[in-house]
């Protein structure tokens, strides 16, 4: 276990020198947009359903019809489906059912690209605060849109990443119940060597190395009793930038205040407010500059300056949530009497149990520890009682030894 801890550790540390564009819809433990190192229960199964939304008015000079003011928008709306295979494997699958470019007629599409995801988290010490995992994830272009508007650059072909996972929690027993951060830091190969962007017949500007760009965040939860309280941080930067046809090839930072309503036992929603921190700066080239790409209108940023989020995640199966997944709530007629302390800790009765769980795992491993550091005590002491017992039988030994040679020593003096 302290090797694959090792090896995961590692991992991750490589992972975030190096550089994932999955900061986006995460799902099973997540948030709005960070990934937690922990995983579902073992055989858990949640649904994700999130939408975002962005709108900007503009004004539009026409020599037939004055001055008019048109509204762009940006949405999205996706499923996603999570289940745990076990205590430190988690599969996902997220689906972009619906996009709209905000280009009028058939600027929608839907269903639009697939992700894949495989995240291996959940290890750590059972007595540390701290988890750690991994997130690897690929993105299936089932839509025909790519280099789209307004959003992270996609260039249309299979895209996969690679992203470390780190939580910690406040609360030991069960970590959704205290103060808890967490760091994702990732890298992101978008495979478009080749790759011309702008559909045009004429287009002559394609990608000629892979385009690769960092990705990280930073975020915490601060819950209460019924409502969770979010604050994240999150961004890209490019190390090897896309064409300059790219619609969004600039960095950017974000930040993300969010709160979370855990509606049931078995139903929470969320809603978030995006905003860019960063400067709208603009290194794309349209048509004016030469190329074939058509610029939307000179007011319209790179990336939304806002954008919100609202989202619902869903427990399928009837098992509650066991070892470290903290109930999302109580339901009615299930809270139970509490005494003073108790009521003053707000727990509910499934808080209760996971913590009694909690307490007893953490019980066992020490106890498991305590054994085996006995059972290295009575190693270590019965091989110095071999060392002390070879000790005190290589004296006599040494003695039968010389005494043939002494004889034979007398012997031959006595025969000259």
């Amino acid at each position: 276990m302290k090797k694959l801890n090792y090896l995961l550790f590692a991992t991750w540390f490589w992972a975030s020198t190096i550089a994932a564009q999955g900061l986006n819809f995460p799902g099973g433990r997540g948030l709005q947009h960070l990934h937690t190192a922990w995983t579902l229960s073992k055989g858990a199964v949640t649904l994700h359903a999130s939408t975002t939304s962005f709108y900007k008015t503009v004004l539009v000079k026409s020599q037939t019809q004055g001055t008019q003011s048109i509204t762009f928008w940006d949405v999205q709306g996706a499923l996603g489906l999570y289940v745990a295979t076990s205590d430190h494997m988690e599969l996902g699958l997220n689906q972009l059912v619906y996009q709209d470019t905000h280009q009028g007629g058939n600027g929608y599409e839907a269903p639009s690209d697939l992700s894949l995801r495989v995240k291996l988290g959940n290890y750590g010490k059972i007595q540390s605060r701290f988890r750690m995992g991994l997130l690897i994830e690929g993105r299936i272009p089932l839509g025909k849109a790519y280099n789209i508007p307004l959003e992270p650059y996609n260039s249309g072909r299979f895209e996969f990443g690679i992203t470390g996972l780190l939580s910690y929690s406040t609360d030991l027993l069960i970590p959704e119940a205290g103060v808890n951060f967490h760091l994702n830091l990732g890298f992101w190969n978008h495979n478009d060597v080749g790759k011309f962007l702008t559909g045009a017949a004429n287009d002559r500007i394609s990608a000629l190395d892979l385009t690769r760009s960092w990705v990280w965040g930073v975020g915490m939860i601060i819950p209460a009793s019924q409502f969770d309280f979010g604050l994240e941080f999150f961004g890209r930067s490019f190390f090897v930038r896309p064409p300059v046809t790219a619609y969004s090839r600039e960095d950017y930072i974000y930040m993300t205040p969010s709160v979370f309503l855990r509606i049931s036992n078995r139903i929470a929603m969320s809603a978030g407010l995006d905003i860019r921190l960063t400067q709208d700066y603009d290194k794309t080239r349209y048509q004016q500059d030469g190329t074939t790409l058509p610029r939307i209108h000179p007011e319209m940023p790179s990336y939304p300056g806002w954008r919100l989020r609202v989202g619902t995640r869903i427990y399928l199966n009837k098992s509650e949530p066991k070892g470290i997944d903290r109930p999302l709530f109580t339901s009615k007629g299930r809270e139970v009497k509490m005494d003073s302390e108790e009521a003053a800790n707000k727990l509910t009765l499934q808080e209760q149990l996971v913590r009694e769980r909690r307490e007893t795992e953490i019980a066992e491993e020490e106890l498991r520890k305590i054994r085996e550091d006995r059972k290295k005590m009575e190693e270590m002491l019965a091989r110095l009682r071999q060392i002390l017992q070879y000790g005190k039988t290589l004296e006599p030994q040494k003695v039968t030894e010389k005494e043939p040679t002494e004889e034979k020593e007398k012997v031959t003096k006595k025969n000259n």
